[in-house]
């Protein structure tokens, strides 16, 4: 042991390293604050807005490495951290955002080494450029603080950075990225949203930061025109890869299976193409492989399942990829997410898909063309959280390995080809979970005993049957639409009134249930979706629905519901939906509702009201559904609705929150019956893009306004069967996007506008039995349409009806004469002129050179003789043979029988037999 140190030697040193850590670990315990540094840091804060005041410790009085943010060095007390990111990411964080300018003072921090302004609202204002003389920073992190214009290149100064993050502000731009290849040391890079598209090299330069590990180009407006696009690049070191929701419309680059420490790699919205490579079976290391919303095609590698360390694979919305799901997948023992929806995929899927996927989570499979063929006592390896396979074949039976599922808590399986009953373990298994959606099955059973206690259920298109269900406080959205309840909606669904509900949406519409409808709706005050139509209702609309304040859409449509609109529903002031037709609701139509600026559908259709339409109504900017039809209103239409804005902009304007409710993964949306283009279809989907007005079947009376008629983003337009008086103006033609105008049935005169010709979507015209005059307008598409349309119009004329106008018997004629026809064809009479005088050019052509050359005048003549001669001899021949075979002898004839005779023609002698 000579050459060890003696035990007693090492004391000393341990005692001392001991101190100095101890020194080290605790803070502040020999530094101060240095003075020039706590000024600086105050001229700071002075610049900035701090409307929450976060930074309230910064004084004068406080030791400045004390203060809420910063971080001192525990040795020297010099600011070596500014932590002035963003520290609440809730909802209310736009009220802690620091904001205003960013002082110089900043370069006063001589060893600052961790900058994070992250999440704050700089308004646009540039990155500072002083930012790059600070070259102690090894993190700077800039991202999501509301930073524009141009990302200073000085930034590239920064030679020992290790963290860069410029991500989501979105008013960056990049116009050179040659000076990011000079921060040598950088291992993460963030330039999420910020505009590349300038910069043609980004790839190049990028590639030469050796030590890069972390790549963030998400939404970077990246595409294949860029001269680089993804060509070659060398990331030895790269572990995480984002490129997602850019324009790369290409095959995924060769190089990038070389990048084999990827551990992460998320190419998802783009335009990628080609098939998914068998070489993504070489990244063994990827944990995360992201690849939906692309234009993928043929099959799944099967090289996948050798990616032992896969986590999420997620290759759905690719519509184009094919075949079957490998069985290789069910090695990924590490596998906790698979989203293969939105595909073309087929077969079956069995327990073999399942083998090892201990770890799977979320199993999504929705509208693709798999099913599933398990044992009815299989029970799955895995314990699922989200199952989501909407438009798959689970079999005809309730799948019972549902059952063994008991962390679930988001369950999809609409149009899943179910006919069967619930079992009775259902509904007591799946009050646990958070959202069940089985819309469009088979599924029947009698519900009047259970208790639904989910948060979004949907069970509408389905066949269950019985009394409503009793709902707890908890439910949040119910549809059980389309099924065959019956009974009473009262007291099952309201009887329990000891809690607060949190119900936002009830339909149960499309039933059959009956009575009337109690006056206790004050208990459901988070109510925002109500549909009960088209069941046997009877009865008033209780003064209770008036204490709703959040109801946006009421639809009570298609019952046996009477009497006035209750003056309550005034207090629901963000109603923007209401439907009552096909009732017996009487009265005028209430001055509230007129008055209600955030309607957009008023749909009032066959009921009893009377009385004239307020003129109120032109208030409603956001209106784009006005059915007021078949009732018994009076007067004359308002000359105002020109101010109704949301009918005379385009098609796709317009304010929809009121039409729709939104939840975690899905949404509901209110749907009408609406009658356009002389037929009830349902608009769900499209019912944003509607805009119509249906005044039809009342007693109006007076003229159509000249102002209606500048709606020019009207869709369909019926006034018919009124009394409407006057003559249709010649604004109609500036109603561009209209397709259906019903004015028929009425009392309207003079002549049909020509300005019509300009209504190049119209598909559907109904003018009869009105008393226009004169000729229909001439244009391809009014022509196209039926005689029907102009029927009953005595004095109307023209085509496409059968009566002439006047002047159109002397055309008639005129066609059938030469002139007429060259009056009106007069390029047949210049095609004949044309053909004449090229006819004489060619002869004069052909008989000019015969008249001045002499020489060949007689070489063509000679020529014809010697034609003629031919002939002639031809014909002898064939006379001679003709008599030979009928046994004729003409004795006058030059050609006898065994003789020959002497014939001489032209000077020659001919011998013939």
């Amino acid at each position: 042991m000579r050459n060890s140190i003696p035990v007693i030697l090492l004391f000393p040193l341990v005692c001392f390293l001991s101190s100095i850590i101890s020194i080290l670990c605790e803070p502040n315990t020999l530094g101060v604050c240095n003075e020039k540094e706590k000024h600086a840091l105050l001229r700071f804060k002075q610049a900035i807005s701090d409307p929450a005041n976060l930074l309230s410790s910064w004084s004068m009085d406080e030791d400045c490495c004390r203060w809420e943010a910063v971080r001192c060095n525990n040795v020297t007390g010099r600011v070596v951290e500014l932590q002035l990111g963003n520290p609440y990411v809730d909802s209310n964080y736009t009220n802690f955002m620091l904001g205003g300018e960013i002082s110089p003072a900043l370069l006063e921090l001589e060893f600052l080494s961790y900058l994070d302004l992250s999440l704050n609202g700089f308004g646009g204002r540039p990155i500072p450029s002083f930012l790059g003389s600070m070259g102690s920073l090894r993190y700077l992190d800039l991202s999501d603080a509301g930073f524009g214009g141009v990302v200073p290149h000085q930034l590239g100064n920064l030679s020992t950075l290790r963290h860069l993050d410029l991500g989501y502000n979105y008013g960056l731009h990049v116009e050179n990225l040659d000076w990011i290849s000079h921060l040598s040391f950088l291992k993460y890079l963030g330039l999420g949203s910020v505009d590349l598209h300038r910069e043609v090299h980004w790839l190049e330069s990028v590639s030469m930061i050796p030590s890069l590990s972390e790549l963030h180009l998400s939404d970077c407006r990246l595409d294949r025109n860029m001269v680089s696009s993804l060509g070659y690049a060398n990331f030895t070191s790269l572990t995480v890869l984002d490129i997602s929701l850019n324009h790369f419309d290409q095959e995924i680059p060769n190089w990038l299976f070389n990048s084999t420490s990827l551990v992460a790699l998320q190419i998802s919205d783009n335009q990628f193409k080609g098939q998914i490579s068998e070489s993504f079976g070489q990244l063994k290391y990827l944990e995360y492989l992201i690849l939906y919303w692309n234009s993928f095609h043929g099959p799944i590698p099967t090289s996948i399942g050798n990616l032992s360390s896969l986590r999420s694979l997620l290759i759905g919305e690719n519509p184009l990829i094919n075949g079957t799901l490998p069985t290789s997948l069910g090695l990924l023992s590490n596998l906790e997410d698979l989203y293969v929806g939105g595909t073309s995929l087929t077969g079956n899927i069995s327990e073999v898909h399942f083998t090892t996927l201990l770890k799977l989570k979320v199993l999504s499979i929705s509208e693709t063309s798999l099913s599933f063929h398990v044992n009815s006592n299989w029970t799955p390896p895995f314990q699922l959280e989200y199952l989501e396979a909407d438009s798959c074949k689970m079999g005809l039976k309730f799948p019972a390995w549902l059952q063994t599922q008991n962390s679930l808590s988001d369950i999809f399986l609409s149009s899943s080809g179910i006919v069967d009953t619930t079992p009775n373990w259902f509904w007591k298994w799946a009050s646990s979970i958070q959202q069940i959606h089985l819309p469009d099955n088979q599924i029947s059973g009698d519900l009047s005993q259970v208790v639904l206690n989910n948060t979004i259920l949907d069970l509408s298109s389905n066949c269950f049957s019985g009394r409503l269900p009793h709902l707890s406080s908890n439910v949040v959205l119910l549809n059980i639409a389309n099924n065959s309840f019956s009974g009473q909606i009262f007291p099952l669904i309201f009887g329990k009134t000891d809690e607060r509900s949190k119900l936002e949406v009830l339909d149960i519409s499309n039933n059959a249930l009956s009575g009337e409808l109690s006056d206790c709706w004050m208990h459901w005050p988070s109510l925002a979706h109500i549909n009960l139509g088209s069941n046997n209702l009877s009865g008033e609309i209780p003064n209770s629905m008036g204490s709703l304040v959040a109801l946006k859409a009421l639809s009570l449509q298609n019952n046996s519901l009477y009497g006035d609109i209750p003056s309550s529903l005034q207090n629901c002031k963000v109603l923007g939906l209401i439907n009552l037709s096909d009732n017996k609701f009487s009265g005028i139509i209430p001055r509230w509702i007129v008055e209600r600026t955030t309607l957009l559908v008023i749909h009032l259709r066959s009921n009893k009201f009377i009385g004239g339409i307020p003129s109120q109504i032109c208030q409603l900017s956001y209106l784009r559904v006005l059915d007021l039809a078949n009732n018994s209103l009076s007067g004359t239409i308002p000359r105002c609705l020109n101010n109704i804005s949301s009918m005379a902009a385009g098609p796709n304007e317009g304010d929809f929150n009121v039409l729709e409710a939104y939840f975690d993964y899905r949404f509901y949306e209110e749907s009408l019956i609406l009658n356009i283009k002389g037929r009830d279809s349902e608009y769900k989907e499209i019912l944003r893009y509607v805009k119509m007005i249906d005044l039809s079947s009342n007693n109006l009376s007076g003229s159509i306004p000249v102002e209606i008629f500048s709606l020019s983003g009207l869709l369909s337009l019926n006034s018919s069967h009124n009394r409407l008086t006057g003559m249709m103006s010649v604004e109609i033609g500036g109603m561009k996007y209209l397709e259906s105008l019903d004015l028929s049935r009425n009392n309207l005169s003079g002549e049909i506008p020509q300005t019509m010709a300009n209504l190049t979507f119209l598909d559907v015209l109904n003018l009869s039995y009105n008393n226009l005059s004169g000729r229909i307008p001439s244009s391809t598409q009014i022509q196209t349409f039926s005689p029907l349309s102009f029927f009953g119009n005595v004095e109307l004329c023209g085509a496409p009806l059968p009566k002439n106008c006047p002047g159109d018997e002397e055309e008639e004629t005129q066609r059938s004469t030469g002139v007429g026809e060259n009056r009106e064809f007069p390029e047949i009479a210049w095609f004949y002129v044309g053909m004449g005088s090229g006819f004489f050019m060619g002869l004069w052509g052909v008989y000019g050179c015969l008249f001045f050359n002499k020489a060949w005048r007689h070489a063509y003549f000679q020529y014809l003789d010697d034609i003629k001669d031919s002939a002639y001899v031809a014909i002898a021949i064939k006379l001679k043979w003709l008599h030979q075979k009928l046994g004729i002898y003409n004795t006058g004839s030059m050609i006898t029988k065994g003789v020959y005779q002497q014939v001489q023609w032209h000077g020659q002698r001919v011998s013939v037999h």
